[in-house]
């Protein structure tokens, strides 16, 4: 315990004869941390980084932006019909006027499907094709007409059929007795109207367009205005 306590004033007098041999300022100077430091500058002084012009946009992809879409729906224009009376058409198109919707008639010329037509053909004259039709109605086949067209002189019509598979009935039955029958769609043509407008029907005329799909086949078709 004595060696101890002469250890620790031993230690206490080298310390006091540290501090008063050396200047304080050596002694924090070597044992301070070393600082580092910058010197100020003035923002004036600071550099402003140059930067880098953007790298050139590719043609193709600037061209693929300009011919893009717009995202913007186009405004919507509408077209009532095939009207197969005008008188209908001008009825119609009164009532749009009264609700103050403009609208404008225009017409087409188009074929018109009247069904498949069972006929023989190859007759030179009225009274060959007398004499098919009366052998004809020997065997039970008494319907038919002589088709007398510019294009197609003394045609024998056996009938002309709506439904295909009646056309179809009708043929095999006049093949089987051994003539040698036809069949082809027949059309004529007639002028069909039609409605154009551009502005949404309000909803008295909206019931009435309903009306007249189920009575007359009329349709309201959507379009891009031009």
């Amino acid at each position: 315990m004595k060696v101890f306590f002469a250890l620790l004033l031993l230690t206490n007098i080298l310390f006091a004869l540290i501090q008063w041999l050396l200047p304080y300022e050596q002694v924090i100077k070597t044992s301070a941390l070393p600082v580092t430091s910058e010197k100020l500058r003035l923002l004036e002084e600071i550099e402003t980084p140059v930067l880098k012009q953007p790298p050139p946009i590719d043609e193709t992809f600037a061209q693929l932006v300009q011919e893009a879409p717009s995202s913007v729906p186009d405004r919507l224009c509408y077209t009532l019909g095939p009207f197969k009376e005008q008188q209908v058409a001008q009825e119609v198109a009164l009532n749009f006027k009264q609700n103050r919707i403009a609208i404008s008639s225009r017409s087409s010329l188009e074929k018109e499907y009247m069904g498949m037509m069972v006929y023989l053909d190859g007759l030179e004259t009225r009274e060959d094709a007398n004499r098919v039709a009366d052998s004809l109605a020997l065997k039970g086949v008494k319907d038919y007409i002589i088709v007398s067209e510019p294009e197609r002189q003394y045609v024998l019509s056996l009938g002309v059929f709506s439904l295909k598979k009646n056309a179809e009935r009708r043929f095999n039955r006049i093949q089987r007795l051994g003539y040698d029958v036809k069949s082809e769609a027949r059309y004529r043509s007639r002028t069909i109207y039609w409605l154009d407008y551009s502005e949404s029907e309000n909803e008295n005329l909206t019931r009435f367009i309903d009306t007249l799909k189920v009575e007359k086949g009329i349709s309201r078709i959507s379009r891009q205005c031009s």
